[in-house]
């Protein structure tokens, strides 16, 4: 085993224990400790904005999630690495969160691409995975470095070399996973606040390279995007980002609290959830005029979906429950999968359609005239036929409440006709 290989493993063990060391310090403080880092500042504006610079943005979101922090839990000591427009050097960054023994580092910033149409956040941590696809982000992030006076603390790391991939592995594994864990819960509040988010990635950052605790690098959205750009620098953006930051360490702060021994489980059973009694809620994600089959590409791979005809449109609908709880997840579910404008629809128990108003289930369409005794429909019989230009369609049943109708339409597609849906009829004529 060569020298230098020898002196590597060393090394990792000493960065190993000197990890540990740290971890544990950070822990036997009796406050948590929170390092906001404001990207950019003075002569480093960072990205440039359609209305307002990176440096400016962040500052202010920062600001505003450190006060609801300081504002909501008492044993939480807030440390900002700057507050007020000055540049600071990328490795003064993470000497502050290290001098205060950080239990979490979060470094905020705004994205910019040449693209315009780019949109959207992300959330980063060190590590190497898929790491050329997030190149740009670091490059630009890293940037800063060439406004400082001593470039050469910033060691180059060689991606190549094996060595040293397995040294960056071992120094970072100490914290990834609760580093991920808490860009995980950033970018799912930034979603349910109705943003779009990019998910979480991993790259190389000189700002978090040197931290001992979990860190992130927070990217806001694309400042360089008409629209985000104008939404990150009104009041409205900036406290909504701020707002799902501190909904993201509310949880994550808990988690931690619990696996601390902080908080201590009521020996009590806990009170089950009660259904909304007489409601069921489902969450209607699309219309169309379009009927598309379970696997389209359109329903962003939404399964089990429930399909209802009204007039000439369709309406799709996911999920079904009475707890409110199911529902504000299902919905939530939804949202992350593409459908930024789905909503909660509720549904009274055995509600009746009025007059002569009923439901009734499309099993089959096709431009043949069938008869009951052609066996094309299953076994299915007093079958109502209607032509449409070319199209016969074909349809079972008739029931006044969504409850029977939904029983129908299993009962037809246990048939086999699978893509079969509701529809809503006025007598025997389609509702317009």
């Amino acid at each position: 085993m060569g020298l230098t290989r020898i002196c590597k493993q060393i090394l990792t063990g000493f960065l190993i224990l000197t990890l540990s060391c740290g971890y544990l310090t950070a822990q036997k403080k009796s406050n948590f400790v929170i390092v906001i880092d404001p990207g950019h500042g003075g002569k480093d504006i960072g990205a440039r904005g359609v209305v307002e610079n990176e440096k400016d943005i962040v500052l202010d979101v920062s600001l505003r999630f450190g006060q609801l922090i300081e504002k909501n839990f008492k044993d939480v000591k807030v440390i900002y690495t700057r507050k007020s427009d000055v540049f600071l050097e990328l490795w003064e960054r993470a000497r502050i969160a290290n001098h205060n023994h950080a239990n979490l580092f979060v470094s905020i910033h705004c994205n910019s691409a040449a693209n315009r149409s780019a949109y959207g956040s992300e959330t980063f941590v060190m590590g190497l995975r898929r790491m050329e696809e997030n190149m740009e982000v670091s490059k630009r992030e890293n940037s800063v470095i060439l406004l400082e006076g001593d470039q050469e603390r910033y060691q180059k790391f060689d991606p190549n070399d094996e060595e040293a991939v397995i040294l960056f592995e071992i120094m970072h594994s100490a914290y990834l996973d609760q580093s991920i864990k808490f860009a995980s819960l950033v970018e799912d509040e930034f979603v349910k606040n109705g943003r779009s988010s990019r998910g979480v990635k991993q790259n190389i950052f000189h700002v978090l390279r040197e931290n001992a605790s979990p860190s992130v690098l927070v990217e806001l959205g694309f400042i360089s995007n008409q629209d985000e750009g104008t939404y990150l620098s009104t009041n409205k953006g900036k406290q909504e980002r701020a707002d799902a930051l501190f909904e993201a360490f509310k949880k994550y702060k808990k988690e931690y609290d619990e696996m601390d021994g902080r908080i201590v489980e009521d020996d009590k059973p806990k009170e089950v959830e009660k259904p909304v009694m007489g409601k069921s809620f489902k969450i209607q994600f699309l219309v169309s005029k379009n009927k598309y089959s379970p696997s389209a590409k359109q329903l962003n791979g939404l399964t089990n979906i429930e399909i209802v005809q009204v007039g000439d449109v369709y309406k799709y609908y996911y999920g079904n429950t009475s707890l409110p709880s199911e529902r504000d997840e299902l919905l939530n579910y939804v949202i992350r999968k593409g459908f930024k404008d789905a909503f909660v629809v509720e549904f009274t128990s055995n509600e009746k359609l009025t007059g002569s108003q009923n439901y009734r289930i499309q099993f089959l369409a096709s431009n043949k005239r069938y008869r009951d005794r052609d066996g094309k429909f299953g076994g299915l019989k007093n079958v109502l036929r209607i032509k449409s230009g070319k199209t016969h369609f074909y349809y079972y049943g008739s029931t006044k409440t969504y409850e029977d109708a939904q029983k129908e339409l299993k009962f037809v597609q246990g048939r086999g006709f699978k893509n079969a849906i509701i529809v809503i009829f006025d007598g025997k004529k389609l509702l317009e």
